[in-house]
């Protein structure tokens, strides 16, 4: 098991990443493009997902939303290790408080990495065929909203489970 040292480094590799992923992404809404990644996240049909691939492609941005996509797919592993790591950490603690955090915080960081994980190879997989798939595309819109809550919760637990541990000490 690493050391808490190094489970916050690879938090905050994640962290880098996230902002690494955000914009590549916004790179993808250049050229008079209005349809970005996160529409495509929610596009549902493939119908849509072809909508916004077809204005990808005629934009010159297709190249960007795949590197986008393969940086989040980076992104997600590290990101969702790292809250692992540190939910372990936070739940070996001696405050009961801190504990339960750090068990939800565990549990948040491996439901973020399943869901995101389903939700960026199927978008991946639609962008790769230049395809939509009503049943790749439906079932990535339907994780959505859960890699979303459960990003969330890790992120902010760690914060939560850090501020409880900071105040919670006796004074030295």
């Amino acid at each position: 098991m690493m050391d808490e040292k190094q489970a916050w480094r690879v938090w905050i590799t994640g962290l880098v990443l996230f902002a690494i992923t955000v914009a590549l992404s916004v790179t993808v809404t250049r050229n008079g493009v209005t349809l970005g990644i996160t529409e495509h996240q929610q596009a549902g049909t493939a119908v849509r997902a072809d909508e916004i691939q077809a204005a990808w492609n005629t934009a010159g941005v297709r190249g960007n939303a795949m590197a986008a996509m393969l940086a989040d797919l980076v992104f997600i592993g590290v990101f969702a290790w790292g809250s692992y790591l540190l939910g372990r950490v936070f739940s070996g603690a001696a405050n009961g408080l801190i504990r339960v955090i750090g068990l939800v915080v565990v549990t948040s960081a491996i439901v973020f990495g399943l869901t995101d994980y389903i939700e960026t190879i199927l978008q991946f997989t639609q962008l790769l065929l230049d395809k939509g798939s009503d049943w790749m595309a439906g079932t990535a819109a339907t994780v959505r909203p859960v890699k979303i809550l459960t990003f969330c919760i890790a992120f902010f637990g760690i914060m939560l489970a850090l501020v409880v541990r900071r105040f919670s000490q006796d004074p030295a």
